[in-house]
């Protein structure tokens, strides 16, 4: 395409050298030819050629790393040989003066046993007491008690008009009381208190026949009550 507009233009030159030589031996205009005008047109450039899609970048595939090499275990060390033990040293005897065996002592002679002397019987105990004497026995403690407890009925429970029945148990064996508790409350604890005093130290009769090494348990009522106003009284 470049060779062809090169000579085209070429020509041109050529024609505009030439013409104005040939204007001079030109016939008359009547018998002038007309002239033709040529252009030249510079061919048209083919179009750019489209750069190729970029291609997708695709990243490289990670390198897998290989894996730390197993550690190479040492070698044992040889054991060192054992150390001899010292020598001893010469142990020294020493002659050791050897007794000659005592005669043998005959054992003592054996005690004559004696012969134990027979054990003394058990003296019956006397017939139990019938049921009517337990009852008036027991009749007889709680009097007992109630005379003390008379006595020892608190002045600040008499000030704030406490009254009660409260009931004591105890043990009797051969005269003696033990083991005296509180068996019902009377709701009032000085009332409750008194009641343990006088079981403690009322004056309880002599056993009658037939109590004597037989062990009761005696549960008696202490009243602790006002005593009624008096009529003679101003």
């Amino acid at each position: 395409m470049a060779a062809l507009g090169i000579g085209l233009l070429l020509e041109v030159v050529a024609l505009g050298v030439l013409l104005p030589s040939l204007a001079r031996h030109q016939p008359p205009p009547a018998l002038q030819q007309s002239v033709i005008k040529i252009s030249v047109q510079a061919a048209p450039k083919p179009p750019a050629p489209k750069p190729p899609p970029p291609k997708p970048v695709v990243p490289p595939k990670p390198v897998p790393v290989p894996p730390p090499p197993k550690p190479v275990p040492a070698p044992a060390l040889p054991k060192p040989p054992p150390v001899p033990p010292p020598p001893r040293p010469a142990e020294h005897t020493v002659p050791r003066h050897i007794e000659p065996p005592r005669p043998a002592t005959p054992p003592p002679p054996k005690p004559v046993a004696q012969p134990v002397p027979p054990t003394p019987p058990v003296p019956a105990l006397p017939p139990a007491p019938s049921l009517g004497q337990v009852d008036a026995f027991r009749v007889a403690m709680r009097n007992a008690v109630q005379v003390v407890a008379n006595e020892v009925y608190p002045a600040a429970a008499q000030m704030a008009h406490e009254s009660g029945t409260p009931e004591v148990s105890f043990i009797y064996r051969n005269g003696v009381v033990t083991d005296i508790a509180l068996a019902q409350s009377s709701g009032y604890p000085l009332l409750d208190d008194a009641a343990l005093r006088a079981a403690r130290i009322a004056h309880y009769p002599p056993p009658p026949s037939g109590f004597a090494g037989r062990t009761y348990t005696v549960t008696v009522a202490v009243i602790f009550q006002m005593a009624a106003p008096s009529m003679d009284a101003d």
